[in-house]
């Protein structure tokens, strides 16, 4: 029975993907996606609360498996500088993919409007950074970077990686990276917070 209940929910996700994709956010409403679905609003409601709900769902299965996959190749016993070096590069490489940059887009626009806004962070971009918290956390307790707070650390971590590429991406004044400028960007904010949490 649960196997078939979360089928019929993975069904109204697809579903809902659609309705969002040819009428977006604001167009799209509850009564529309049960409509497509074919059952009745209760029934929608049985499954997701709200409409931020199942838009959030649809995103992270959009794009969740790519942050998710890179958020856990992180491991404790890594090197610490290969270890974010290769997060830094596999970050930037989705990071800026089209299809983020859309989901990024549509979370900001709608922030203050809905809930939509921290329901995607709690359910995407807090779960993955607390993971590279979690890692700092490790390797400033073993003595190979100076102790802090680790969650500031990972943030410090993130602004670096996106120093040089979010604006101008965000705003369409680049939209193609060539991947030799990343890596080269991946291995400057790695050096540089290596740099700033060297133990003193």
């Amino acid at each position: 029975m649960r196997k078939k209940s979360e089928e019929r929910r993975q069904q109204m996700i697809d579903i809902a993907a659609e309705v969002f994709k040819e009428i977006g956010f604001e167009g799209a409403s509850m009564a529309e996606i049960s409509a497509r679905i074919g059952g009745s609003k209760a029934t929608l409601y049985n499954y997701f609360s709200s409409k931020e709900e199942i838009f959030v769902e649809v995103m992270i299965k959009q794009v969740g498996c790519q942050f998710e996959e890179m958020f856990m190749s992180l491991r404790n016993e890594d090197e610490l500088r290969s270890g974010l070096l290769r997060l830094a590069e596999h970050y930037l490489a989705v990071v800026f993919r089209p299809e983020i940059v859309a989901v990024k887009r549509l979370a900001m626009y709608y922030a203050g409007r809905s809930e939509l806004g921290p329901m995607l962070y709690e359910r995407g971009p807090k779960r993955g950074w607390t993971r590279i918290a979690e890692f700092i956390e490790v390797k400033m307790k073993a003595g190979q970077l100076q102790p802090d707070d680790p969650w500031i650390a990972s943030m410090q971590l993130r602004a670096l990686m996106e120093a040089e590429w979010m604006e101008m991406r965000m705003l369409d004044v680049v939209t193609d990276i060539p991947a030799a400028k990343l890596k080269a960007s991946a291995q400057r904010a790695v050096d540089a917070f290596i740099c700033l949490y060297q133990p003193r």
